[in-house]
């Protein structure tokens, strides 16, 4: 059987006297779409972090495409084909749509001192960016400034500079957070679009609908333990995956409050 693409095992993450992750493992496969689901709070986004090189894990190991990386700082997990988002989209808001995914392909090019000479406005460089634009529908926004785009499309210029760096796993950390429902259905889309691609998907999404619809198989976490892992129907049918969403909220009813 192939190895996974990437390997959580044991992890933990403590800030202080405060576990946020606790001992948490799982594999992503290649080519699949893995949701990481979990209330506010649950270890989720500090999981990415760790994953991600943003936090060194306080112990526990992380294996990507084979090779150990936990601690290993993110310019270097980008040069190895891993990207990601962030909740909060924050493009080159002075830089065009084209420039910001252009400033993306830095990774790839400056990695060596001789490459630092060559321009980054290269007919190759222009035509590599502009069939990512293409890929993620914002091809006709190529001039356009990354600051005047709405949420909708500053999403999809999020997961199109994500997509230069991460040409293997991509994390994508709530990028449906805060879209209409016509606009979470287009990046539904995408998202199996990027997987039709070859790129392998991480996410974390709150919305349980999307979730449910678009992952093959979905880690549940609680105040930092994994409390259930498995395809979404078994998910939703999990008793604990039910009392960490709706539990206190029941108590309370029940209580009259």
């Amino acid at each position: 059987m192939k190895a996974p693409l990437l390997q959580v095992e044991d992890l933990h993450k403590n800030f202080g006297g405060l576990k946020a992750v606790d001992g948490v493992d799982f594999e992503v496969q290649a080519g699949e779409i893995l949701g990481i689901l979990g209330p506010n709070g649950a270890g989720k986004t500090v999981c990415f972090n760790m994953i991600s090189g943003v936090y060194k894990p306080s112990s526990g190991k992380i294996i990507f495409d084979g090779r150990r990386t936990d601690g290993m700082p993110p310019f270097k997990l980008a040069a190895l084909g891993l990207g990601r988002t962030f909740q909060i989209v924050k493009p080159f808001a002075s830089l065009t749509v084209l420039e910001n995914v252009m400033v993306a392909r830095g990774i790839q090019n400056y990695g060596r001192f001789g490459r630092i000479w060559r321009t980054w406005r290269s007919k190759r460089e222009i035509a590599a960016a502009r069939k990512v634009l293409a890929q993620v529908g914002l091809a006709d926004l190529a001039q356009r400034k990354a600051g005047l785009l709405p949420l909708g499309n500053l999403r999809r210029l999020e997961i199109a500079r994500a997509m230069v760096v991460g040409h293997k796993l991509i994390l994508l950390d709530e990028s449906f957070s805060g879209l209409r429902h016509e606009e979470t259905a287009k990046l539904e889309d995408l998202v199996r679009k990027i997987r039709n691609l070859g790129i392998t998907v991480l996410l974390i999404e709150h919305n349980l609908r999307v979730s449910m619809g678009l992952c093959d198989r979905i880690v549940v976490l609680d105040h930092g333990r994994k409390i259930a892992e498995g395809n979404p129907e078994a998910i939703q049918q999990n008793d604990q995956v039910i009392q960490a969403y709706l539990g206190r909220k029941r108590r309370k009813y029940a209580a009259g409050g």
